[in-house]
């Protein structure tokens, strides 16, 4: 490490104590460890967190009353809040890129002080490309991007879906109902286009995220990608004996093969649960009837009655999962499902890594990383359900000593890539590169 380390703003829009939004903590928590002087600017005041800097005060009632307004208007809108008539999977959460969830002055207001590098992590309902560039203008420092989704490399949806307008400058865009050749995804290309030449950002990515950069106008020749594996808490997500895990939760003990899978939405179609379907019973067609008796789902989320009915094997739904008891979920399992299609992470498949659970999951996301010639799992052909049931079979057909094997490989794997210890030495070396 070199004698002075630079001085760092973690900026992320989601409260960083709650579900997702804890990653852009793990972020800062990491430099803070490791001798950085660093800040974190949100868009809500944090409970608990006095030092956080904040945009808005949701304690002060009118700021509570706009915001409360703002989300009934957003439930009772088909179109996520904005007024951009949606369709399909892509998902937007602002229009034009000149035109911000957040005002600049506001977010600008924030910050006082000056900074050497600013790690952003999540920017919905927060920020834009006229945001990142105010910032830099004000700032003069490295801008480091952290990519959660497509949505800082497309024309603004968050999920890209395989959508062939995304080599073509968008415009036409599929996610949109009135989305013609000139639509405000193509003007927003030009737009960031613009921005990336005048601000130079640094934009992290897994393997596969790289792979969907190249194919992208605004990315395809830019020459400041970098590969970067997620952090994950790995003091928080760590190995629990299996059948401890199981007592505490509840769950059957002794021999019985449990495969956990999860979403927020299980019904969400990026999350694949109909391929998932599919490939269970390709693997319950698989067994004896004694070994499909054996063989227990534990099924975490919302709208797990939209599955049930498709489901032979005895299932158990757990509903909405809180964050402290994800590990013990994780660890209670022999086998972590992951399904997705089109995703980014899931992060899910990193946590249950950590944990020393295998993993099954499709050749997309962070599975290309954390999965792919590394003994911790299976990777199947993308929406091969025979594929992805030939995982599940991989596992289940282990012996102990070889399944033993696999779960420490995960943790092994964990630690070397998704430590706070190897995010800070690629955040430096990074820093360094373009210093």
């Amino acid at each position: 490490m070199p004698e002075k380390l630079p001085r760092v703003l973690v900026l992320s829009a989601t409260d960083p104590t709650k579900a997702l939004g804890a990653v852009a903590l793990n972020f800062y928590n990491a430099l803070k460890a490791h001798g950085y002087e660093v800040d974190f600017l949100t868009k809500h005041r944090v409970e608990g967190h006095p030092e956080f800097k904040y945009i808005l005060d949701l304690t002060r009632w009118p700021n509570y009353i706009r915001y409360k307004l703002h989300k009934h208007q957003e439930r009772l809108s088909t179109h996520k809040g904005t007024d951009i008539e949606q369709q399909g999977n892509h998902a937007f959460d602002y229009g034009r890129e000149d035109d911000p969830p957040i005002p600049v002055e506001k977010v600008l207001k924030q910050i006082d002080k000056q900074y050497d590098a600013v790690f952003v992590v999540f920017w919905y309902q927060m920020l834009s490309y006229k945001t990142i560039e105010a910032i830099y203008n004000k700032l003069h420092c490295q801008i480091h991007i952290r990519c959660a989704d497509n949505q800082p490399i497309a024309g603004g949806c968050h999920f890209i879906g395989g959508c062939p307008r995304l080599s073509e400058g968008c415009g036409q865009c599929p996610g949109l109902v009135h989305g013609g050749e000139d639509d405000f995804t193509r003007f927003n290309i030009a737009y960031r286009k613009r921005v990336l030449a005048n601000v130079h950002p640094i934009i992290y990515g897994n393997t596969h995220m790289q792979m969907i950069y190249r194919q992208a106008t605004l990315l395809k020749d830019y020459n400041r990608l970098e590969t970067v594996y997620p952090l994950v808490d790995n003091e928080h997500f760590h190995p629990v004996d299996k059948q401890e895990a199981r007592q505490q939760l509840g769950l059957p003990t002794g021999n019985k093969f449990i495969l956990f899978f999860g979403s927020t939405v299980l019904t969400e179609e990026r999350k694949g649960m109909k391929y998932l379907l599919q490939a269970l019973d390709i693997f319950y067609d698989k067994l004896t009837e004694d070994q499909r008796k054996d063989v227990l789902l534990v099924i975490a989320g919302y709208h797990v009655d939209a599955l049930r009915e498709h489901i032979r094997f005895d299932m158990k739904d757990v509903g909405f999962v809180p964050f402290d008891q994800l590990p013990l979920y994780y660890a209670m399992a022999n086998a972590y499902l992951s399904p997705s299609i089109d995703d980014a992470g899931p992060s899910m498949v990193n946590q249950s890594l950590s944990c020393g659970t295998p993993v099954v999951a499709f050749n997309i996301g962070t599975a290309l990383d954390m999965i792919l010639h590394e003994n911790t799992g299976y990777c199947a052909q993308l929406r091969d359900a025979a594929d992805f049931a030939q995982g599940i079979n991989n596992i289940y057909q282990r012996t102990q000593e070889e399944y033993q094997a696999m779960c420490e490989e995960c943790r092994h794997v964990a630690i070397k890539k998704t430590s706070e210890e190897a995010f800070v030495r690629e955040f430096q070396r990074i820093y360094e590169k373009y210093k």
